[in-house]
Formats: C-alpha cells, structure tokens, sequence
C-alpha cells in the first residue's frame, strides 16, 4: 500500500511517539518548521508534541492517540516524528492500524521509531520510511544531502538511494540481487522479535544502522539476527555512529558479521545512520542491488 507523494501546499503532521520535547529543543523545532514551510508545505503539531510523562511525550496511549489522529486528519498528507529514544514499543497495542490501511499516508522517523516504521508496514502493509527525524532539518547539523532527500523521495518519488560517499561490497561477485528492504536501527528491530508486529524477515535485505555500540554489542545483535534466520540473504550497513565516529573502527563493522556469517552479502555505506546525512529509505518495498555499477535501486514506493 502506497502513500501519495508531497505538493507544494500540503500539510505534515509532526508527532512525538518517543521521547518529549525538551526546552532546549524548541529552538531546533522552530527552525525546523521555518524550513519545511519553506519548501511550501504547512505544519501541524500533534496534541501531545508538548507533554512530558516518564521521559516521553505523553503516555502510551496518548502518544498513540496522536500517531492515529494524525492518521485519521484529512488535510495531513505526512506525518514526520520529533525524535527517537527507547519507548516506542509502548504506544503499539494502542495503534488503530485499520484506521491507517483506510488513511494511508507518508510515514517518517528513525532510530527507536524503526519499531513503528516495521510495525505499521508489518500490520498494514503501507510503505513507511526511514528519514532524519524532525528537529534534525532545525539543526545546524542538518546536511544539503539531507536537505535534497526531502525533495528528491517526497516530491519526486526518485528511485534511486543516492551515496552518501563510497560504498564497498562483500562476496557479491557480479551477482545483482533483490529482495525487501527492512531496517533500520538494529537494536530496536530486535524488541520486535517475539511480537506479532515483526515483519517476516527470512527473504530480506536489512539495512541496518546503530547509534551507541561497541563491538561487543554490535557482535551479539548480529548473533541474535543471525540465529533467527534474518541475515540469509543480504545486509546493508549504514553509518555506525560509535564505531566509526567514536572508535575509529570502521572495519570491525563488516568483519563482525564475516566471522558469524561468512557466505551473506554485505554492502557497507554511509548512507544512513546517526549524526550523519540520511537517505530516505522505503521501508517494505523490493530493492534491487547492482555491484556493478555499486547502485541500490527501490520500486515505486509513492502514487
């Protein structure tokens, strides 16, 4: 189930299904709205953008509360959420998921609302996307890449994920591949597991990024994806925020995954990821990978 692109004049909601919005972040939010008005669209603010419960904006079910109101408004065309954090998983026996197959609509975060972009395409079938979260277009930080995303995907439906910088393959051959995409931050994937809200992962290509982990804890989540059967086909690795930028250790990355699992194929980029540009990634929809010509190529994933 497809979404309709973005035109000059609509409306995007902005929800915090996660952490709330702190004093310091307003500013960041301002800028953030001045920017996407600048791109011609207008803003609306969820009902609990504002609350604070427990380090989230709002209870489970008011977080949700919004997640479906926005769903349900007829003048929203997209939904973008404020911020990641650790308490997505909470809001999803809350969520009206017939009330979204009836309303579909662009969907946006990352980090921890990896759980949600999963579970809604899981239970729905909609087209969700991996994308920098809101305050990130208010910030100083905020890349042209990130920037052209925005029009690139939302505007113009472009197929292709644009590199961010080089991308290196592994034990690809010439071999072109394809399968769904699903991701994006490992960790929150893994609260998934167990719940009827995991999409089925044997036959997919993972993108997956990670914010805070060292080597260790990078190891035991690819153990974990591993030995549930999810690393069988393809895996592409994103930007690995400690490890890179941290630790300086780039390369245990993809090492990692060759000692658990020598024969999957690996593509490692800096396409995505935290504090670092982002593509808009579909999440859910077939993609095509060329090592050829290094390409990475989605079916349509907008009307």
């Amino acid at each position: 189930m497809l979404a309709s692109k973005l035109s000059v004049g609509d409306t995007i909601g902005v929800i915090a299904p996660d952490k709330a919005l702190k004093t310091d972040d307003k500013v960041y939010l301002e800028n953030a709205t001045k920017y996407f008005e600048s791109l011609g669209l207008k803003v609306k603010y969820g009902k609990y953008l504002f609350s604070d419960d427990n380090y989230c904006a709002g209870t489970p079910k008011e977080r949700a509360e919004d997640l479906n109101n926005m769903f349900s408004d007829k003048d929203v065309k997209a939904i973008f959420t404020l911020k990641g954090g650790e308490m997505a998983n909470g809001i999803l026996p809350y969520i009206d998921f017939e009330n979204i197959k009836n309303n579909p609509k662009i969907f946006l975060g990352y980090s921890d609302i990896t759980v949600l972009l999963c579970a809604i395409n899981k239970m729905t079938n909609l087209v969700t996307f991996h994308c920098q979260d809101y305050l990130w277009f208010g910030k100083n930080d905020v890349t042209e890449y990130d920037k052209n995303e925005v029009v690139d995907k939302l505007f113009n439906g472009n197929k292709t994920i644009i590199p961010y910088d080089i991308r290196e393959f592994y034990n690809f051959g010439n071999e072109v591949i394809s399968g769904k995409i699903y991701g994006t931050n490992a960790s929150s994937m893994l609260k998934l597991i167990g719940t009827p809200y995991l999409p089925d992962l044997s036959n997919a290509i993972l993108f997956l990024e990670k914010y805070r982990a060292d080597i260790v804890i990078w190891n035991t989540m690819l153990e974990q994806l591993n030995q549930c059967g999810f690393l069988n086909k393809a895996v592409v690795f994103g930007y690995i925020y400690q490890l890179q930028s941290v630790e300086n250790n780039k390369y245990s990355i993809v090492s990692e995954l060759r000692k658990i699992n020598e024969d999957v194929k690996i593509v490692k980029t800096n396409d995505f990821g935290h504090l670092h540009g982002n593509s808009i990634i579909p999440i859910g929809v077939e993609v095509k990978i060329n090592p050829k010509d290094k390409s990475i190529v989605v079916d349509k994933y907008l009307n």
